[in-house]
């Protein structure tokens, strides 16, 4: 019985005394300082010094892609240096997150926003280490805000795109000469003619003051494919010399100018049904969207999932309904619609935002 005793005595004795070995330190500077996770950093062949100023410049391009300019900054001209601090713990979260300098205008908050989400999210830091042990280290993080007058364009794929503009561009004859001119137009695939495929695509054009026309995306909502696609491309290319350029300045300028395409099925009888129950659901989904701007969510909510469960691959509806969720801070089911409309898009325009949404709510 006394070995018994004195075995539970010593075991609890090592049980503190390995306790009270460990390391509660937090360290300013350690001999080897915490680092962003970066597959690119971590991979080079180098000293440890190099691989933690490359994870530092990580660091900051992931901060600034997630972070948003807050408005009441902007319309303040508000700008400046938020500076945090946080410890990296020897698990590689992050604890103890403190705001050092604000300066207004909802900066601090943005930037406190996404490091309180980082453990939720999944980011994992590599531990600062003294004598070859994990230790607990505080890092301090400046944020730099600066306001920035943007030229009147921008640049997409080596083309200059202006975004400011006094007039935009229109076709030539009004909106009844370009739906005209689609109606005649836009043919329907030929492979496909046996077939209700009916849906419509999103087109960015560019319209130069050329009279060329290019077309710079297309978003397939409905997953039509390849050759509906081409049958755009077909359309676009034969518009040369049918638009009026934007001006910019009283000049002529390229700009950009969004319109929708519907596909539908020519053979009207057979594909009736098909036909009816997609206009019927997109006038649906309509409906959902005016409820939800007067304030009315519950409702707008109902006819939305009912919209969706009728034409459950719809993109254009998973995408808005997904928005939709994630303002009511429902983010388990905006994550599985965005996650289902980037599917079905084939696009990575989501993949940041899915990266917080989907982490959301985990522990």
């Amino acid at each position: 019985m006394r070995k018994k005793w004195l075995l539970s005595f010593l075991l609890i004795l090592s049980t503190l005394f390995s306790f009270a070995q460990q390391d509660t330190t937090v360290y300013l500077v350690a001999a080897e300082m915490p680092r962003f996770p970066s597959r690119v950093c971590e991979s080079l062949d180098t000293t440890i010094q190099a691989k933690y100023q490359c994870s530092q410049q990580a660091l900051l391009a992931f901060m600034y892609s997630n972070i948003e300019y807050p408005f009441q900054a902007r319309m303040n001209n508000i700008e400046g240096n938020v500076v945090t601090s946080f410890v990296v713990e020897p698990d590689s979260t992050i604890s103890n997150i403190e705001l050092l300098k604000d300066i207004g205008g909802d900066c601090g908050a943005v930037v406190m926003g996404l490091l309180n989400i980082f453990n939720e999210i999944g980011v994992r830091w590599i531990p600062g280490k003294e004598k070859g042990k994990a230790v607990r280290t505080r890092m301090t993080l400046p944020i730099r805000f600066r306001l920035k007058e943007a030229p009147p364009y921008v640049f997409i794929d080596g083309d200059t795109i202006y975004v400011e503009i006094d007039t935009a561009p229109s076709f030539k004859g009004g909106d009844e000469a370009l739906i005209a001119y689609v109606d005649d137009n836009l043919n329907y695939p030929s492979t496909y003619l046996d077939t209700c495929l009916i849906g419509y695509m999103d087109v960015q054009l560019l319209i130069e003051p050329s009279g060329v026309v290019k077309t710079i995306d297309i978003t397939d909502y409905c997953a039509l494919g390849i050759d509906f696609q081409l049958e755009i491309l077909n359309l676009t290319t034969n518009m040369f010399g049918r638009w009026q350029a934007a001006t910019y300045q009283q000049r002529e300028v390229p700009a950009s100018m969004d319109i929708r395409l519907l596909f539908s099925p020519t053979n009207k009888e057979l594909c009736k049904d098909v036909v009816a129950t997609f206009e019927q659901t997109n006038l649906l989904f309509t409906e959902g969207i005016n409820l939800y701007n007067e304030g009315k969510k519950v409702e707008a909510l109902q006819k939305m999932n009912k919209a969706v469960a009728q034409l459950p691959n719809n993109a254009d509806f998973l995408a808005t309904r997904g928005q939709i969720l994630m303002e009511e801070e429902r983010y388990a089911e905006a994550c599985q619609d965005l996650t289902k409309a980037k599917q079905i898009l084939g696009t990575n325009s989501y993949d940041q935002l899915l990266i917080i949404l989907c982490n959301a709510n985990k522990e």
